[in-house]
């Protein structure tokens, strides 16, 4: 049996090894077996309720194994999984509910210090397609409101019937973009995409059904879900973790032998400081990104013994587009997100969508597997986004170098334009990264009479350092063109995050301009 659909992943396993175990989650673990009877169950209260192929149902759930069972359930019975990330609140949630007319919604009791039936309750008023609330933990208390664990309790112990599946026409997932540029828009992503995709992006990595995957980063968003994916495709184990600490993290990959870990650079940087008092020689491998991924902190990785990829994706591409190798050198490794995977076209445009010659900076465009199908109920949004050639416009900058690595030197909605030369903020936030007093840094654009735009470098030092801001200039003069020395450089003890634990620009020149106008 090949890998056609998601439901596809978990059949494999069931026939091949069912009594090995898949999944951990605290003291919580099961077999493929188990796993699977746990996803017969939900599947077959889902059909019991009512919902069939093509209807959505939102999942806002962290990463637990209620997760992980809704993942499967959903997409066997041809219902159409709605991704929504856990630290959303009313107004995003409510969005996401409208715009996808999903329903049914399954949420926590609680998780981090929030209740959810609460919220969701006040919005259903506003939700016409809602008609199912699924709460995981906790006793319902309100008429309407169902219990997840009560539903499988349910299940009469017969296989749910076969629902035809297209993988490349119908939809697994709707993945709402993070909204940092606008309204979070719905990606429509297919069996095909997301299966084709990960296993294509899995090739770098050389997993093996002895793996043991630590997803800790949220699966409601693309890197999560292909590292949850990925341990399906391989045959794998996964250790699941919904809040991220640093040293009970470190623990977790001790006991458990992790081998495999996909994280943004903010994770693995607080790992590593932590990292002296634990033993997590398994680590094998791993992919950064996410963000801007540091030189010196990929290098700390390497010399670990840690051999940690660069990749770079979105969500309207269900993930990877490209990855550094294990034969690659060093400075492939640290200077560039790796070459095209499989099946992946790239060219790099001007403003006018002309392509331009290697080395020169434009937009990257694309062509994939995993290309959306557009986003839902926006044609508009999508017509702007693929052309009729079916070329994706991402918005991100960069260029491919003289050996065929792409290089991304930012988004074009961050590119800072200073007295008429173009400013990239990935460019100046790497050299930074090299100061060995520099924690984290992100550089926005500030608006100036004069110049049009100045940069501020926005920087968290190392603890237990002093850093000035005469300091921070004079590491950039002579290496960086006079333009590109950040004009402003602003210490923060901490960062605006986006749910994903991105450093959330926008926010982040919201405070910086009303400091700049104060001062």
């Amino acid at each position: 049996m090949s890998f056609t659909t998601v439901g596809s992943l978990l059949e494999v396993n069931l026939r091949d090894n069912p009594d090995k175990e898949a999944l951990v989650f605290g003291d919580r673990r099961y077999t493929y077996r188990q796993m699977g009877e746990k996803v017969d169950g939900l599947a077959e209260a889902l059909v019991r309720l009512g919902v069939k192929k093509g209807d959505k149902v939102a999942v806002d759930l962290p990463n637990w194994p209620e997760f992980v069972f809704s993942y499967f359930a959903i997409t066997r019975i041809g219902a159409v999984m709605v991704m929504v990330n856990t630290r959303y609140r009313s107004t995003e949630v409510k969005h996401i509910l409208r715009d996808s007319d999903a329903v049914a919604v399954i949420i926590p009791a609680e998780f981090d210090g929030f209740r959810y039936p609460p919220m969701i309750r006040e919005l259903r008023s506003e939700l016409p397609y809602l008609q199912h609330i699924i709460v995981v933990g906790g006793t319902p208390d309100t008429e309407g409101v169902l219990c997840f664990d009560e539903l499988l309790g349910q299940w009469s112990g017969a296989p749910v019937n076969e629902v035809q599946i297209d993988p490349i026409e119908d939809l697994a997932l709707i993945m709402y973009t993070s909204g940092t540029t606008g309204v979070p828009k719905g990606a429509m992503i297919t069996h095909f995409n997301l299966v084709r995709n990960s296993e294509v992006n899995s090739v770098p990595y050389e997993f093996t059904p002895d793996d043991v995957f630590l997803v800790l980063v949220p699966a409601s968003h693309i890197i999560g879900l292909f590292c949850l994916t990925s341990v399906f495709l391989s045959h794998a184990k996964v250790v699941l973790v919904d809040v991220f600490k640093a040293e009970p993290v470190l623990r977790i990959i001790e006991r458990e032998k992790v081998t495999v870990q996909h994280a943004v650079p903010t994770i693995f940087t607080l790992e590593l400081a932590n990292a002296a008092k634990y033993d997590i020689s398994s680590l094998r491998t791993g992919m950064m990104a996410g963000a801007s991924c540091p030189p010196e902190l990929l290098r700390r990785l390497i010399d670990l013994g840690f051999q940690v990829h660069v990749g770079f994706g979105m969500t309207e591409t269900a993930g990877g587009l490209m990855n550094t190798r294990f034969s690659d050198d060093l400075e492939a490794r640290t200077q560039t997100v790796g070459k095209p995977v499989e099946g992946v076209q790239v060219k790099f445009v001007d403003d006018n969508r002309r392509e331009l010659p290697p080395g020169q900076p434009g937009e990257m465009a694309i062509k994939s597997y995993g290309r959306m199908k557009g986003y839902y109920k926006n044609p508009e949004a999508t017509a702007a986004a693929i052309d009729e050639e079916g070329w994706f416009y991402t918005g991100d900058l960069g260029y491919l170098d003289e050996r065929g690595y792409v290089r991304i030197v930012g988004r074009k909605k961050e590119m800072v334009i200073r007295g008429g030369f173009n400013i990239y903020p990935a460019e100046v936030e790497g050299l930074l990264y090299t100061h060995p007093k520099v924690l984290e840094v992100a550089i926005v654009g500030v608006p100036d009479s004069v110049l049009g735009e100045k940069t501020c470098a926005c920087i968290r030092p190392r603890d237990g350092v002093e850093l000035t801001e005469e300091e921070v200039k004079e590491f950039c003069r002579g290496k960086l063109a006079d333009f590109k020395v950040p004009d402003y450089v602003r210490f923060m003890e901490t960062f605006p995050l986006t749910p994903t634990g991105k450093i959330y620009k926008a926010g982040l020149k919201e405070q910086i301009l009303k400091e700049i106008t104060l001062s």
